[in-house]
């Protein structure tokens, strides 16, 4: 395509689709595949953490040969971390194997063989990302007692004391680790078999507050957008949104997890070349930094990476599996998109989604591009050597099947 292209920093979202540490709507390997290539497509760099990339059973499942074998998959992107397109990012100073082996001391859960953390570390090798292990475990530990704080102030009775109760041992943990937090949880759990209701209520609320906290917290250190797979009703108000542009009638296939789950690496690879794919990635970080981007760019990229897709799907499934091209074909869904305004703010947000027409609209993904503000308060007695992780504008891009 044509125009002037955005000198920008590279767009980077965090995987945080792919967290073992909260529920998940992932029943197969192939359903995670589908995610990880639509943000693939919709991010310059797709980020993990280590943590993750070591202890998600299907994530290990779509990058390492050995580990597909064990579930019966094809783990073939691997390739996306030998080029850079996804990175892991790791703790300073530590390979993925000292990683394994600290959290093989502290017995953490799904923890793979030691030679996957072996094959990881050389295939990430070339594209180095590292993270302060102390901001990370402040802004987790700060994001609990937050967490907890807005549960204490609406809370009463046993829901109260429980609530009180983490708060205070949360704030003797130094540092604080996410499987402490579980620990703590589930010998609540198991301490007394007649719980109370209330009390149950306050545990839980420990338990998602733990939850989201890692979820937030590496990428507002590394200066990530979010990749969330549910969360994302409140990113704009209904109520003062007003929409800018809305077109229909494009290809659907990137919202597809069926065809995503099964497209071959190599088509991936070459739509992140195109043109109108980067123009895209372009503008959409220009949404999400808070700004507006250049409308009638973005519209003309739509349509021709729309049209680059419909004949890159057509033509990888022609010469592979008859019930990909049959299910290619069959679709009668059309991809719609739209640009909508904060009356109050300003600020655009961009969903991607397919409209209503008949009901296999449900076995697609959709999509909320977003900027939001949240605020990561310091933990108390931070270490001086770890600054307090300020306040700072947080871009969230999601998909979520319906």
């Amino acid at each position: 395509m044509t125009g002037t292209h955005r000198l920008s920093v590279r767009e980077k979202v965090f995987l945080s689709d792919a967290e073992i540490h909260r529920e998940s709507d992932f029943a197969t390997a192939e359903d995670l595949r589908a995610r990880v290539l639509f943000h693939v497509l919709f991010s310059d760099e797709l980020l993990i953490g280590d943590s993750q990339c070591l202890n998600t059973p299907l994530f290990r499942a779509l990058v390492s040969p050995a580990e597909a074998r064990k579930h019966g998959v094809r783990g073939d992107l691997g390739q996306l971390l030998d080029n850079g397109r996804i990175q892991v990012a790791r703790r300073d100073g530590l390979t993925l194997r000292e990683v394994h082996a600290s959290q093989a001391l502290r017995e953490v859960k799904h923890r793979p063989d030691a030679g996957y953390a072996d094959e990881l570390d050389r295939r990430i090798r070339a594209h180095p990302v590292s993270y302060d292990f102390g901001a990370v475990a402040a802004a987790f530990k700060s994001g609990v007692l937050r967490l907890i704080g807005r549960r204490l102030s609406e809370a009463e009775g046993a829901t109260y004391d429980v609530l009180e109760r983490a708060r205070e041992w949360v704030t003797g943990q130094e540092p604080l680790y996410f499987n402490s937090v579980k620990n703590w949880v589930e010998g609540f759990r198991t301490a007394d078999g007649s719980v109370p209701a209330a009390l149950v209520l306050g545990v839980d609320a420990v338990d998602r507050a733990a939850g989201e906290a890692y979820r937030q917290a590496l990428p507002t250190v590394l200066g990530a957008s979010t990749a969330a797979s549910e969360g994302l009703e409140g990113l704009t108000d209904a109520a003062t949104r007003r929409t800018v542009v809305e077109r229909t009638g494009f290809a659907a296939g990137v919202l597809d997890p069926f065809l995503l789950g099964r497209i071959p690496v190599d088509v991936l690879l070459e739509a992140t070349e195109q043109p109108s794919r980067t123009a895209l990635v372009e503008e959409l970080a220009v949404m999400k930094n808070g700004e507006r981007p250049d409308l009638d760019r973005f519209q003309e990229a739509m349509a021709e990476f729309s049209g680059w897709t419909r004949e890159a799907f057509g033509r990888a499934f022609d010469a592979t599996d008859e019930r990909e091209l049959a299910v290619l074909r069959g679709r009668r869904n059309l991809m719609r998109y739209g640009i909508t305004e904060d009356s109050l703010t300003g600020t655009l947000g961009a969903v991607l989604d397919v409209g209503p027409v008949d009901d296999s609209r449900n076995e697609y993904l959709d999509a909320r591009f977003a900027a939001r503000s949240v605020p990561v308060p310091a933990a108390p007695a931070a270490p001086p050597a770890h600054p307090p992780v300020r306040q700072r504008r947080r871009a969230v891009i999601g998909s979520a099947g319906r």
